[in-house]
């Protein structure tokens, strides 16, 4: 009849909310200590919840540590926006920061505010102008918002720093293939499929080869990355996703379908 039992282990264990353990555990040190706890296994919830309820508590020059680890918790939880908030506090309390920077560039950017996450890259970067990791999100970040032109001086600079690099040759295929680069785009695309290509990389061969022209070159390339998508609907996706691009660089609308035909 174990059934009609609750199963405890099922439930959230939070001690300091239990009315046998509150007044003994609900103090700054002992909430600490299982925050603290908590994060070092892993315990992400009961962390991020912990060290929210202790914020307040502590002495003004553990604070920002508090919202640090809170932060932590919450991003890994992937509640970017409440890590952020956990963050700036973080922020404000002990200024310019370089971990709490990288964090906030980090989460602003897996939150898709990219002109933030490259406000705070950049002060990264002014700490650590050859970190390849930093290079190449800003980069990113340029490029999601349209600054092509900046973005590839970047990537181009990753490149430069780390030999057979394959996401900055992605990074500065794409880039020349939107600013109108074709050859540019075509030379870093062969050697990315060269080396270890995606089905994204195919896709994007295709583009430059059908906006350049070479139509039979385009077929093969969507060919390619239609098979290694495994399926239709994936493929279709990814495609439709570029519309507008292939749109802009003179393709006809209503030659699309017509290339998706001798796809199918």
């Amino acid at each position: 009849r174990r059934q009609e039992f609750r199963d405890l282990f099922k439930e959230a264990i939070c001690l300091y909310s239990n009315p046998a353990l509150e007044d003994m555990l609900f103090n700054p040190d002992a909430l600490l200590a299982l925050a603290n706890f908590h994060f070092r296994k892993e315990h992400w919830e009961k962390a991020a919840e912990a060290y929210d309820k202790i914020a307040y508590m502590v002495p003004r020059e553990n604070e920002a540590e508090v919202y640090q680890k809170q932060g932590y918790s919450l991003q890994k939880l992937k509640r970017y926006a409440q890590a952020i908030e956990a963050y700036r506090k973080a922020d404000t309390l002990k200024p310019n920061n370089l971990w709490t920077n990288r964090h906030l560039a980090i989460c602003y950017r897996l939150d898709r505010q990219f002109r933030k996450a490259l406000e705070y890259y950049r002060k990264v970067e002014e700490v650590l102008p050859e970190d390849t990791k930093v290079i190449f999100y800003i980069g990113n970040c340029l490029a999601e918002t349209w600054n092509y032109e900046e973005a590839l001086n970047y990537f181009f600079k990753l490149d430069f720093m780390e030999s057979d690099c394959i996401k900055a040759w992605r990074g500065i295929a794409w880039c020349s293939f939107v600013i109108g680069k074709h050859e540019q785009a075509t030379n870093y695309y062969n050697k990315v499929i060269d080396k270890k290509p995606l089905p994204m990389d195919y896709l994007n061969a295709g583009h430059v080869e059908w906006v350049s022209g070479d139509i039979e070159k385009a077929v093969s390339f969507y060919s390619r990355s239609k098979e290694m998508s495994g399926t239709k609907d994936i493929f279709l996706e990814m495609f439709n996703k570029d519309r507008n691009y292939l749109i802009q660089k003179g393709i006809a609308e209503d030659d699309i379908p017509l290339m998706l035909d001798l796809l199918y």
